[in-house]
């Protein structure tokens, strides 16, 4: 599987397949106790899974939300030296670890079942180019990208 998941401004992304053919929207659309909740929707606009910025900062942290419950947390654990992102709870354990920012690997335990590469656009803009073995793949999956960019959007740019 591989998607391409491109920030379109205001916190909104569009997720497309390798055929250019949308699969996903992203949008930033009211806060929660003063934080930005960001909706995953698919292509007929269903909303899927929601993020929340539960910690801000160098190391920020989210909550992947399904069914108004928490599904996964997310923690940036490292910035700069093998940065890594941590994703944890009914959704499973996933670790998301590099050795610079524009290419990180996705594992679960200590197998790697895909990948998220960052590329400039020509507006200088990052694109997330998000790999995972079919096997692994959950509609939630793409808010990995958006993690990312949220916590190393500045370096990947």
């Amino acid at each position: 599987m591989e998607l391409i998941i491109i920030p379109t401004g205001q916190g909104k992304y569009t997720v497309t397949d390798t055929k250019d053919r949308k699969i996903y929207s992203v949008t930033k659309k009211k806060k929660f106790v003063g934080m930005p909740v960001t909706t995953l929707h698919d292509a007929s606009g269903y909303a899927l899974y929601t993020l929340i910025r539960t910690e801000s900062g160098v190391k920020p942290a989210f909550q992947i939300i399904f069914n108004d419950a928490v599904f996964l947390h997310a923690r940036c654990r490292s910035f700069f030296v093998d940065p890594a992102i941590d994703l944890e709870g009914d959704g499973g354990k996933y670790t998301l670890k590099g050795r610079e920012h524009a290419h990180l690997k996705i594992k679960i335990d200590k197998t790697e079942i895909g990948s998220i590469d960052t590329e400039k656009q020509a507006n200088n803009q990052p694109k997330y180019i998000l790999h995972m073995d079919d096997k692994y793949y959950d509609d939630y999956v793409p808010l990995f990208a958006v993690v990312v960019d949220k916590c190393f959007n500045g370096t990947n740019k």
